[in-house]
């Protein structure tokens, strides 16, 4: 089993960095604290995770609605104001197919997708969620964010909480990303399973999605962090033999850390570094 130190990256393919990067921090609370030619990379201010977006063209595919992420805000009425604000500026920021808000399982959302070809969530989670003992309920921030800080919009996103994932069979899943990533089992119920780093409150959600019919490309994964590069090269010979890799990359060293990638039995991919 893997030891990670940290869910720390999420990694997003769009098409272009200068249309989607404002729906990051214009829409989404989120700031820009890396930029090169094909890549930046963007952070809320209440996460420690960070997200890599990777430029990838005008030929780069849209995602399914099921491999997004999500913000949360701390008031179920800024789901609607964030309706509100996003079919206002449909336009300028060219968003497609935002929904109506809906509640379902505690939670109240607006998914949107931004010009990147990528599927974006507002959510809200009620405090009987909490009550409950839901553990991904909880507020994911020490300090909340003032109106002041994010002005004009109507909601104030409080912190990057999730990403998603597809996969095929929910228990089987949940076992390879418990026993052979290291990772926690947050939560779930009936349709799909939260997975977590047991250090920090972000999360994905695993959703098993029947007949599959598109796959990401490995410019979308996630990236656990290991102490160093030893340990990045034993987990690679560690991966070789586990059950439920369907493809192992090659072993990467740059600037003194290592790093490779490798798809799991749902044929989503994560990336190893240290």
């Amino acid at each position: 089993m893997l030891k990670p130190l940290g869910l720390t990256h999420g990694h997003y393919e769009c098409r272009s960095l200068g249309e989607t990067l404002p729906v990051f921090t214009d829409l989404l609370a989120m700031q820009v604290v890396e930029r090169a030619n094909q890549h930046a990379v963007v952070q809320h201010p209440n996460t420690a995770w960070r997200l890599v977006v990777h430029e990838a063209g005008a030929a780069a595919p849209d995602k399914p609605h099921n491999n997004h992420y999500g913000v949360r805000v701390a008031r179920a009425d800024e789901v609607d104001a964030a309706h509100r604000h996003l079919v206002a500026n449909k336009e300028r920021y060219g968003l497609r197919r935002i929904s109506p808000p809906r509640s379902q399982h505690y939670a109240r959302s607006v998914y949107f997708v931004e010009p990147g070809g990528n599927t974006l969530e507002i959510e809200h989670y009620d405090a009987q969620a909490v009550a409950e003992g839901r553990a991904i309920a909880r507020p994911h921030w020490a300090q909340a964010l003032a109106e002041r800080d994010f002005p004009g919009r109507g909601y104030v996103p409080q912190a990057l909480t999730h990403g998603t994932l597809e996969c095929d069979d929910k228990e089987a899943s949940a076992a390879f990303y418990r026993d052979v990533l290291g990772l926690e089992i947050a939560g779930g119920g009936r349709l799909s399973v939260y997975i977590k780093h047991a250090a920090t409150p972000w999360y994905i959600v695993v959703l098993p999605i029947p007949r599959r019919k598109k796959f990401l490309s490995p410019a979308n994964r996630f990236t656990l962090t290991l102490a160093s590069s030893d340990d990045v090269e034993h987990a690679q010979r560690e991966l070789r033999t586990a059950k439920g890799v369907a493809e192992l990359g090659s072993l990467a060293q740059r600037d003194g850390r290592a790093s490779f990638l490798f798809a799991d039995l749902n044929r989503n991919w994560w990336e190893v570094a240290g």
